[in-house]
């Protein structure tokens, strides 16, 4: 069986040299007024770069699931329990890693 090598950089990798680069060379180039959207924008590639890197459940997508908890169908159900609170830690790991004290 023939190996093939990996693509490098993988898409977590170009965005991470991205923010860097944007970080060293672009925002402290940027006018102060500006300095605010600059950060918001090395915070969203930050999140994106994370987010490749976590499993997502999505569970929390799904509108079915929704009606059927708002509507008692799934009271005391410890297994939804367990994976929607999986689902909404991942979510705080690639939205605010600082949280859960990564």
């Amino acid at each position: 069986m023939i190996e093939m090598p990996e693509d490098r950089p993988d898409p977590a990798e170009l965005i991470a040299i991205a923010r860097d680069t944007f970080l060293r060379e672009i925002l402290p180039a940027l006018p102060p007024a500006l300095r605010t959207s600059g950060l918001m924008v090395a915070s969203a590639l930050a999140i994106a770069e994370r987010s490749l890197g976590l499993p997502r459940s999505g569970i929390l997508d799904a509108a079915p699931l929704v009606h059927a908890i708002r509507a008692g169908r799934h009271d005391g159900d410890r297994t939804l329990h367990a994976e929607l609170l999986e689902d909404a830690r991942i979510r705080v790991a690639v939205a605010n890693p600082r949280y859960l004290g990564r």
